[in-house]
C-alpha cells in the first residue's frame, strides 16, 4: 500500500510539472503515467466509491502541489539555462506512455474510423498552435479575472494536448500564474499567495466538475473514439514541441543529450506505468 501511495505522489508530481512547463500538457504526462481515466472517474463519480476517489485523489493531489510548490523555481532555472535537454526530457515522458496506451485502448489503426478520428484530432492540435498573436503581460488580475483563469487551467488539466501555460501566456497572465506558484511555500507572500489561490481555486473547481463530466461520458459512450483523439492529440503534441525545439541552432553534443533526455524520460514513463500496474 505505502509503495502504492509513493507511485501515485510521483505521479502527481510528474503531472504537476505539466502545469508549469511552458508547452506541455498535464493530461498528457496523466495519460502517459496511467492516472487519467481513473481522476476522471474519480471527480465525476465522487460519491460512488467515496474511499477509494479520495486516496487517489488526495495522493495526487500532494504530488501536483509538492511539485508546484517546489519545482516552480527550478523549472524557470532549467528553461532559462538548459531549456533544449529540459525540453527533451519532457517529450521522452509523453512517448514512454503511448504503448501502453495504445495496448489498452483497443484502437485499431487499419479502421478508418479510428484513421479518422487520430488526424483531425492532431490536425485541430495544431491549428490551435499556429494560433499565437502578439500579447501584453499582465501582472495583476481581479478576483473575476482570476476565476476565468482558474477555469481555463483547468479546462487545460482535464483536455489532453491542451497547454494549460500555453493558453495562460497567448492571454498574457503566464507570468502571473507561475509567480504565484513558486510563492505557494513561501510565508512572506502568503497573503498575496491566499489572495490569488482563493479564485484561482474557485475557477479550478468549477471547471474541473464540468469538464469531468463530459470526458467521462465520451469514455463511456465512445471509448475508444476517445481513445483515438487523445491518441492524435499525443502525436500532435510531440511534433509541436519536437519541431519547436529543433528550431534552435544547435550543435551535434546538444542533440546527443536532447536524444539521450529523451531515452531517460521515455523509459522513466514506461517504469512507472508498468510498476503501477504491477503494485
Amino acid at each position: 500500500m505505502m509503495k502504492a501511495k509513493i507511485i501515485l505522489i510521483f505521479k502527481g508530481m510528474v503531472v504537476g510539472l505539466g502545469k508549469i512547463i511552458p508547452g506541455v500538457s498535464g493530461a498528457m504526462l496523466a495519460i502517459t503515467l496511467g492516472i487519467y481515466d481513473k481522476c476522471i472517474y474519480a471527480i465525476s463519480n465522487f460519491t460512488k466509491n467515496l474511499k477509494d476517489n479520495m486516496n487517489l485523489l488526495f495522493y495526487i493531489g500532494i504530488g501536483l502541489i509538492l511539485s508546484i510548490g517546489l519545482f516552480s523555481n527550478l523549472v524557470i532555472f532549467l528553461l532559462n539555462n538548459h531549456y533544449f535537454v529540459t525540453m527533451c526530457f519532457f517529450i521522452g515522458l509523453i512517448i514512454g506512455g503511448i504503448p501502453k496506451l495504445y495496448s489498452e485502448s483497443q484502437i485499431n489503426v487499419k479502421k478508418l474510423s479510428n484513421i479518422f478520428f487520430i488526424i483531425v484530432s492532431f490536425v485541430i492540435i495544431l491549428m490551435l498552435n499556429s494560433f499565437n498573436p502578439g500579447h501584453i503581460i499582465k501582472t495583476e488580475a481581479n478576483f473575476l479575472t482570476l476565476i476565468y483563469i482558474g477555469f481555463l487551467e483547468s479546462f487545460a488539466m482535464i483536455v489532453p494536448g491542451i497547454s494549460g501555460t500555453a493558453l495562460l501566456m497567448l492571454i498574457g497572465y503566464y507570468d502571473l500564474v507561475i509567480l504565484r506558484f513558486s510563492q505557494i511555500f513561501n510565508i512572506l507572500s502568503l497573503v498575496e499567495t491566499i489572495k490569488f489561490f482563493i479564485p484561482f481555486g474557485i475557477g479550478m473547481l468549477i471547471g474541473v466538475i464540468i469538464m469531468s463530466k463530459i470526458i467521462n461520458i465520451c469514455f463511456k459512450k465512445y471509448q475508444i473514439e476517445t481513445y483515438c483523439v487523445i491518441l492524435g492529440l499525443i502525436l500532435s503534441s510531440i511534433y509541436i514541441l519536437i519541431t519547436d525545439i529543433y528550431e534552435i541552432t544547435l550543435n551535434f553534443k546538444l542533440y546527443l543529450y536532447g536524444f539521450i533526455f529523451i531515452i531517460i524520460g521515455g523509459f522513466i514513463s514506461y517504469f512507472l506505468e508498468h510498476l503501477m500496474h504491477n503494485k
